[in-house]
């Protein structure tokens, strides 16, 4: 526990003032230091364990897990619906060519890891191609576009990939009825991860739908502040804990949901004060500690063994995002 918390005091301090000096003359998010700092760590072999303890763990997910719900929350219903072709349209678009260029790099480069199978290094690179909206976020926040066309429309890509990457791993989990020889660990049965990710969208639903009641509700009577703000939490521990109960994946989409429900429960009067509750919570207080723990799982000494692998791997997935982003223009042409 001491060192854990010794660790929190360090990166909040690196945060404090590193990362204001890489947002104020780099532009660069606050938050990105503890990652900067995370990767010196990793290269040090400093502070190993703490990082790996089940607690800190646990405190790093809740930041993943808070920078999730806030995509949901910032959400925008209306932008989604004049936006929803152009969503589908770019996530399928996105996945597609990064999944097929990335089954062949795994397919040719790495044939031994996908066990000869080019159906495995398929599935495998749909299960990765997918937006790290968590790391997306901050950026977007920096240069105030989250509320913009660009912005809605790149946290809706996110959303709807989030799922997208639940169904693959569902489709992953079947992949030993139809490749008996291939070694795999133990999945959860993928029929309870499609159930639970139905389950979450019809919850998702009804609470919409009964939002305009509650809302109403908290109007009339005027609660005290701390109702709002008790009601955020209970609500993205709930969405969190349904889709966790299932599958851990599941706990991801279950945040975004969480959050697209709070902002269809709250008063416009209580909006935006809401918003700076849950910005300190999933910027201030929870994402250093996500972002230590992603520079602390990186290993700096294999990046610098094997530069040519990543830069190739760096170069299907730029390739395959800036084709598919052109892809659209010249279809439509």
């Amino acid at each position: 526990m001491e060192d854990i918390l010794l660790l929190i005091v360090i990166t909040y301090g690196v945060s404090l003032g590193f990362g204001f000096l890489l947002q104020k003359y780099l532009r660069i998010p606050w938050m990105f230091a503890s990652l900067f700092f995370g990767l010196i760590l990793s290269t040090l072999n400093l502070f190993t364990s703490t990082i790996e303890s089940d607690l800190f763990n646990l405190l790093q997910t809740f930041g993943m897990y808070f920078l999730l719900f806030i995509i949901g929350f910032s959400l925008d219903f209306k932008k989604m619906a004049r936006l929803k072709n152009y969503v589908f349209l770019g996530t399928i678009t996105i996945i597609g060519f990064e999944g097929f260029f990335g089954s062949l790099l795994l397919y040719f480069v790495f044939p031994a890891e996908v066990s000869h199978s080019y159906l495995v290094a398929l599935v495998t690179a749909l299960s990765f191609a997918t937006v790290g909206e968590a790391v997306l976020l901050p950026i977007l926040n920096e240069f105030g576009v989250i509320k913009t066309t660009f912005g809605q429309l790149t946290l809706g890509i996110g959303t709807l990939d989030d799922i997208i990457e639940v169904l693959m791993l569902a489709v992953v989990a079947m992949l030993p009825a139809f490749l008996p020889v291939t070694q795999t660990q133990s999945f959860p049965d993928p029929f309870s991860i499609l159930l639970g990710l139905g389950c979450l969208l019809l919850l998702t639903f009804a609470m919409i739908k009964l939002g305009g009641k509650i809302k109403r509700i908290l109007e009339e009577n005027h609660p005290p502040p701390y109702v709002p703000s008790l009601l955020t939490l209970l609500i993205f521990f709930s969405f969190a804990a349904l889709g966790g109960y299932v599958f851990e994946s599941l706990a991801t989409v279950g945040a975004i949901f969480g959050g697209i429900v709070l902002r269809g429960l709250l008063p416009k009067e209580r909006l935006r004060e809401n918003e700076k509750n849950v910005e300190f919570l999933g910027y201030i207080f929870l994402s250093p500690l996500f972002f230590l723990s992603v520079g602390a799982s990186v290993s700096v000494t294999s990046l610098l063994i094997y530069p040519s692998m990543i830069v190739l791997i760096w170069a299907v997935a730029k390739g395959s995002k800036l084709f598919s982003s052109a892809f659209p223009q010249i279809a439509w042409k």
